[in-house]
């Protein structure tokens, strides 16, 4: 998989594929972001190249056209080995207030690779993801809390892994005074809805 690491190629090409997908069901951009859960205003800057959209912007677009993240980032011919030559360059899709990252190593739809930094306090919050999909932690540095629907949190620490299902609402936090660092592999099956 190859992913632009230049924010403005990156979103000319997001902006090709968002117009790509939406011209090929027929939708006129009001019908797409409503089914899409965007509005229209932010639809026409996406497809115009302008802006920054979330990460959560991206997981709803990706939703609405029932595709995985990676299907709707990805482009191209998928050779048979992908290399990441350097992570640092991956791109980074959610950023926290005091500089934590989430960055998508590479990916290949059904799955994702994701390295994420939280620093003291930080934490992400996800909608569920399609029926049927899973998580699997490894925490590489400091702790992580998840917390997966209305089940109690868990704590996972260095040189531990976690496996859950990401079919419902979770959350990662650091919840100590100290960088963590994980490494997140995920499942979405397609077309699972959700």
């Amino acid at each position: 998989m190859h992913y632009v690491t230049d924010l403005s190629r990156q979103a000319e090409h997001v902006a090709a594929e968002v117009r790509r997908r939406r011209q090929q069901r027929g939708w006129t951009l009001d019908v797409a972001a409503a089914r899409l859960g965007v509005s229209r205003r932010l639809l026409a800057q996406l497809e115009a190249g302008q802006g920054n959209p979330s990460l959560s912007t991206l997981l709803a677009i990706a939703d609405g056209f029932d595709v995985s993240l990676v299907e709707l980032l990805d482009g191209g011919d998928k050779p048979l080995i992908t290399v990441q030559p350097d992570n640092a360059t991956a791109p980074v899709l959610w950023s926290g207030p005091n500089g934590g990252v989430g960055r998508l190593l590479l990916g290949s739809d059904p799955l994702e690779l994701w390295e994420w930094s939280l620093e003291p306090g930080e934490g992400r919050t996800s909608a569920a993801h399609r029926t049927g999909s899973r998580e699997i932690v490894l925490v590489a540095l400091g702790a992580v809390t998840i917390a997966v629907g209305a089940a109690e949190p868990v704590t996972v620490e260095r040189g531990q892994s976690a496996m859950f299902r990401a079919d419902e609402p979770h959350s990662y936090r650091n919840a100590t005074t100290s960088g963590a660092t994980f490494v997140l592999a995920v499942h979405e099956p397609s077309g699972g809805g959700s």
